[in-house]
């Protein structure tokens, strides 16, 4: 009797994002799905090349484990296929707005 309605909400949230999240009825409506596994190893290579290609991102004796650790994070988020398109789309912009800078 003592929540909010925003108490309420902040409630329902948190307690829908522990059961597991999107619901496939959700998915559906907002038209895209999960990026497969193979979708989201792409997305980690191409981050890996372009930290690479930057230099001195990942040092010789950490580097294993910061690419594992970033793999890692890629995997949890969850991604749709709709957000891994829009990081690599990021990615070559970045790439580009450098190469075409002189940077």
């Amino acid at each position: 009797p003592s929540l909010n309605l925003a108490q309420c909400v902040l409630l329902m949230g948190y307690e829908w994002r522990r059961l597991g999240g999107v619901t496939p009825e959700v998915m559906e409506l907002a038209r895209t799905e999960f990026a497969s596994r193979l979708e989201v190893d792409r997305l980690a290579d191409h981050f890996e090349e372009r930290l690479d290609a930057a230099g001195c991102f990942f040092p010789e004796r950490k580097g294993g484990g910061m690419k594992a650790n970033l793999r890692n994070m890629w995997g949890r988020l969850g991604l749709t296929r709709a957000e891994a398109q829009t990081f690599h789309g990021m990615l070559r912009q970045i790439a580009w707005k450098l190469k075409s800078g002189g940077e």
